[in-house]
Parts: structure tokens; sequence; C-alpha cells
């Protein structure tokens, strides 16, 4: 891929390997991580997306054989035997803005051709990221390894057009600065719910992606994202603007079904047939349960 198709974000970064997942554990959901490297995913995604795309092309609209799948039938045995093969999961949220009367609208990335190492050219949740740390000091190893962190700084390179945060110099990022500060200070007072759906399988190239949904009251998101932009370095944001507000999508079945559902990444369309399901709890006032 470096070589005949390289993106402009193509590097091989410190990423976090998912080493151990337990959805029931007696204190809440545990994930356990350790060491690892972007490449090791590309590495092994795409050559699993190489080998079916191969396949099924030999034979059009049939499904391939287990025999011409060596790599797939491998992993697909158990596809989440974190023993067998590299799991580098990534974190795709669905944003959405609700208004005082319960309505809500949310945001899409069209992932820019060239720009990304994939998913390029299709709609993705907004924010999405790699679970990573954001500079290569030591101590941001530790420091970083948090969902919630790891959303933060999505925000700030999806939605306020941020560069990328690397730390190639070790330098490691203020949360206690906005936007982090905000976004911090919205989730303590309520403004800001964050919930989490588990994780999804991907069935191209079986990667992982930890699914979450953030409702954000409308005055909290008009005042976080005041500057957001329309362009990032990934892609398009696909928003509207309403009374000089950026708002987004209708969050409606029809709203939803109105979009190009081929064109859909699973996470986004997964994130948002989930969300439909939940609307009530999702959508219900700050500090009020659904009936």
């Amino acid at each position: 891929m470096g070589d005949l198709a390289r993106p402009a974000l193509f590097e091989d970064r410190p990423s976090f390997r998912l080493l151990r997942a337990d959805w029931a554990h007696a204190d809440g959901p545990s994930l356990d991580f350790g060491p690892g490297q972007y490449f090791d995913l590309i590495d092994q995604n795409e050559a699993l997306a190489h080998e079916l795309a191969v396949a099924t092309r030999r034979k059009p609209g049939r499904l391939p054989f287990w025999g011409q799948l060596p790599m797939r039938q491998l992993l697909t045995d158990d596809p989440l035997l974190l023993g067998r093969r590299k799991v580098l999961p990534s974190v795709g949220t669905l944003t959405l803005r609700r208004t005082p009367d319960g309505q809500a609208s949310f945001f899409l990335l069209l992932r820019g051709k060239g720009r990304v190492a994939t998913g390029e050219g299709i709609f993705g949740p907004l924010p999405g990221g790699m679970i990573q740390p954001a500079s290569v000091s030591p101590h941001a190893h530790r420091r970083d390894l948090s969902l919630w962190r790891v959303i933060m700084r999505e925000y700030n390179e999806e939605l306020l057009g941020a560069p990328e945060a690397t730390g190639d110099s070790g330098t490691e990022v203020e949360y206690g600065q906005p936007p982090y500060s905000l976004l911090d200070a919205a989730l303590d007072d309520g403004s800001l719910r964050v919930w989490c759906f588990g994780m999804a399988l991907e069935p191209l190239h079986l990667a992982v992606c930890v699914l979450t949904v953030a409702v954000f009251e409308a005055h909290t998101f008009d005042l976080v994202f005041a500057e957001a932009v329309e362009e990032n370095d990934e892609g398009r944001v696909i928003s509207q603007r309403a009374d000089g507000a950026v708002v987004g999508l209708p969050f409606t079945e029809a709203g939803i079904a109105d979009l190009p559902a081929a064109r859909l990444s699973s996470p986004a369309a997964g994130l948002l047939q989930l969300a439909l399901q939940h609307q009530e709890m999702l959508l219900a006032p700050p500090g009020c349960a659904p009936a």
C-alpha cells in the first residue's frame, strides 16, 4: 500500500492492541490492552480484504469456498480469539445534537479518497479513530489509554480541524485546556452523555470497532463546536447549518433511510440502527430516566 497507493495519512504509529475483553465483568465491562503498531492492523486486515476480493471476482455473484480463503478460514473460526491474531480496535462515535424539544440530528464523515488508509470514499461515524497514544512519550502510553480521551482528541481533529495528535517530539496533549476541558465539564454536568454499545466486527476485513454514542445538549454542542469545520485532514463533515449553528442530519427513521446504504461503513450503519432502537433512552432529558 505504501509503495503503490500511499494515502496522505499513513504512518506506523504506536497503537494499543486488545488482549482481553470481558463485557460481563462483575465491576463492569473490562478491556485489557498491550502495545502494538498501526501497520500490524494494515498488514493483516488488508490481506483479508484482498483475499476476499480476488475470490469473489473469479466467480461474481457466488460466495467463495473456504478453500479459496485460507486466511479468513484461519481467523473466522473465532475472530475474537485474541491470542491468534492482532486486534487493534478503533472507536466509532455517533454524535447526536439534542434540542430542548427532544429532537436530534447526527453527523457523518465522508472519508476522503487518497487521504486515509482504510474506508476511503465511504461515510463513517464522526468522530472515529484508532485507540492510540497521542505522543511517543512513555508517560502518554499510560495516560492516553482511555476511550474517552481518544474520543475527545478525535472531536478536536474531525470537528474542529486540529492536526492529528502524534506527539512525535514527545509533546503531550494538554487535556486541561479547551476543547478537552469543555468536553470534560459537559460530561460532568450531564449536558453531554456517552454510552458504549459494545464491540462490532467488520465483515470485510474483521476489524474491531468499539461502538459509542455521544448525546450533546444543543447549547453545549454549539459552545464546544462554535468553530466547527466543513473539511478536515480525513475528509468532509456531513452537516448543515440552521440559525447560524452547525447541526447534523435529522435523526429520524426517514432521515436515516435516505442515506446511501451501500456507502455507509459498517460501524456507522450499526450505530444508527442501535441508536434508533434505543432513542428513548438516548434522547431522554438530562437527569431523567426514560419511562
